[in-house]
């Protein structure tokens, strides 16, 4: 098995012509002479997120949508969906209390909510005649996503006309438990009082988002359609929510009055949510067969993972396959501590002697553009200590990024200034063995990254890496 280094420079894509300058070959002089003498590439890989959760998830997991869409499809396929219990004890309770149904859903790119949307309410509410709000939430986070997100959301505003109206769309981080209490309580007075921005056309709104360079999981929360009310009686549901903490949500609306009287709200989830009060769910969530360290396990061998400290749970939760148990494959190191001491991280990487080295810097962790300067520094100067050690062909590196990034930061000359790394991003593959003579960088996403890794620690192995072999053709007109 061949040691392979991935090093990570996460927030670092191609940068566009509108951003303030960050990059250039003195600033990286190691990675820029090693991308002219081996195989590199620097917009073969396209990323559809951007941050550092949502990338493992998919690195990991090996999908490109919310991981429980595919429990729900097959849910419904086999025709048992209409039949489970805890559907069938909110419609009753539904209709019991008489009150409305807000049903908070998570939406990403793909149609397939749109379906799983309809069969839940064909369930709980099969003669369209009670009042049935959509708060639609949206997970992702490329600006590139906005096109997609208006065909999405074109879709559920049709194709659930009679099922359900349009209430609020907001971004995840307006209402996820790490926003602020001044940004819940203001997501609610919104909700009671219906007073605040109102889009009709959210495909105008998402112009103006798109314009403004707003990620998608950012957007503050508007309203669509004014027709919901927030009632006594209400129940609420959480659609497809995914070891999501709510803890701050719930209480913030449990502790909702109504004069002397408290709620009388009730609370399902379809899936496991987090929160002091215990909601009724219908999924377990199942971990997946895909996980790195499933893939690892195959190939025999055992990672080594620097992140940050306050990233190492939720980044083993994906590793994992979706499982919070901790696993002997992959052993974590604190970045935080060593990422401006490349000597310490490759000292680490001999003691430990793992198979494969995952190597995480953060830019989007900086508030400055001194601060991204000198990790993109720090990152070279590692670089520069592995390629010399390599001893030839001692083992393989591999230089990329799981996404890009947009952000305003506080520039050397105390003004402002907007970074802008495009989700086009770097790959660079230090190999003597696979040379710029005989092999080439392939187009592919995020997902490809890792199992580029994979087929470097054993060529024989089933997946299929982003270095591929020119073909007699290719040679034929690009010698």
């Amino acid at each position: 098995m061949k040691k392979t280094v991935l090093m990570l420079i996460n927030g670092f894509g191609v940068e566009k012509k509108n951003s303030y300058p960050i990059y250039d070959d003195d600033l990286m002089p190691t990675f820029a002479a090693l991308s002219r003498n081996y195989l590199f590439s620097n917009n073969s890989v396209i990323s559809h997120v951007n941050n550092i959760y949502d990338a493992y998830r998919n690195i990991s997991l090996d999908v490109n949508e919310l991981y429980n869409y595919s429990v729900i499809s097959r849910d419904i396929a086999s025709k048992t969906f209409g039949n489970k219990q805890m559907l069938l004890n909110l419609k009753k309770d539904y209709e019991t209390k008489n009150g409305n149904l807000h049903i908070f859903c998570l939406v990403d790119t793909s149609l397939k909510i749109v379906e799983h949307l309809k069969e839940t309410l064909k369930v709980i509410n099969p003669n369209m005649k009670k009042n049935v709000f959509l708060h639609l939430i949206i997970s992702s986070n490329s600006i590139e996503d906005y096109k997609y997100l208006t065909e999405v959301f074109s879709k559920i505003n049709m194709d659930m006309s009679g099922y359900g109206e349009i209430g609020f769309i907001l971004g995840l981080n307006s209402i996820a438990n790490t926003a602020k209490d001044v940004d819940l309580n203001f997501f609610f007075k919104m909700f009671i009082s219906k007073v605040g921005e109102k889009w009709q056309s959210f495909t105008q709104k998402f112009d103006v988002l798109y314009a403004m360079k707003t990620p998608p999981r950012e957007t503050k929360p508007f309203i669509v359609n004014s027709n919901f009310s927030l009632d006594i009686n209400d129940t609420f549901m959480f659609f497809n929510y995914d070891n999501i903490d709510l803890t701050n949500f719930i209480n913030t609306l449990s502790n909702i009055k109504y004069g002397d009287s408290k709620n009388n709200y009730s609370y399902y989830s379809l899936f496991a949510v987090t929160s002091k009060i215990a909601i009724p769910y219908l999924y377990e969530v199942t971990t997946s067969p895909n996980s790195l360290v499933n893939s690892l396990n195959e190939l025999k061998a055992k990672a080594l993972m620097f992140c940050n400290l306050d990233q190492i749970n939720i980044i083993n939760y994906f590793c994992n396959g979706l499982n919070n148990t901790a696993s002997d494959t992959i052993t974590f190191i604190d970045m935080k501590k060593i990422e401006h001491d490349p000597n310490s991280i490759y000292n680490a990487i001999r003691e430990y002697d793992k198979d494969l080295v995952i190597i995480n810097y953060n830019l989007d962790d900086c508030s400055t553009v001194s601060e991204v300067k000198q990790k993109l520094k720090d990152a070279d100067s590692l670089l520069k200590i592995l390629d010399t050690n390599r001893n030839g062909s001692k083992y393989t590196v591999i230089v990329s990024s799981l996404y890009g990034m947009i952000k305003t930061l506080k520039t050397d000359k105390d003004t402002m200034g907007t970074v802008i790394f495009s989700e086009e991003l770097p790959f660079l593959y230090i190999d003597d063995f696979l040379t710029k003579k005989n092999f080439l960088i392939a187009s592919g996403s995020i997902n490809d990254i890792i199992k580029s890794c994979y087929k470097s620690l054993d060529m024989n192995s089933k997946y299929q890496s982003l270095v591929e072999k020119k073909n007699g053709l290719y040679k034929l007109f690009f010698k």
